[in-house]
């Protein structure tokens, strides 16, 4: 699967595929119990108003995000459509560079500076209307410390 055109070049490999739940505790239900995923630790990402468990399947992250909050934007989804498929996620080298390529193209993003996201990484999130309808996060995993 490749990015969409507004994201070529821009883009290094999907990172995840969001699946909004209602509840994390029920859903690991069929995706760790039942297809047998590998799963992380839930996380709380403050910023997002989310609770974040990463299930994976080979090499691949499915992320199932739950609402912390009844102001989450994922609250809203849930009300709106339901649990289901919610965004892609492609990872990049520098999203501030990226974001900058994006905005200088004319292409509309949710946000057009990067914000935390789950497992230390930084995020930013493209509009549909800018990626055939599809939600888009971008994702900048961070670089390994060293001492």
């Amino acid at each position: 699967m490749s990015a969409p055109r507004e994201l070529a070049g821009l883009v290094a490999e999907l990172h995840h595929v969001a699946i909004v739940v209602a509840s994390i505790e029920e859903a690991r239900g069929l995706y760790v119990d039942t297809l047998g995923l590998f799963e992380s630790e839930v996380e709380h990402v403050a910023d997002q108003k989310v609770n974040v468990l990463v299930c994976y399947a080979g090499g691949q992250r499915i992320e199932l995000v739950e609402p912390s909050s009844d102001d989450s934007p994922v609250t809203k989804f849930l009300e709106k459509r339901g649990g289901g498929l919610h965004h892609l996620a492609y990872r990049v080298a520098d999203l501030g560079r990226a974001l900058a390529e994006l905005k200088a193209k004319g292409v509309r993003l949710i946000d057009e500076a990067p914000r935390p996201g789950a497992h230390g990484t930084r995020v930013a999130f493209v509009h549909p209307k800018a990626t055939g309808g599809v939600l888009t996060e971008l994702v900048e995993i961070p670089e390994p410390k060293t001492a």
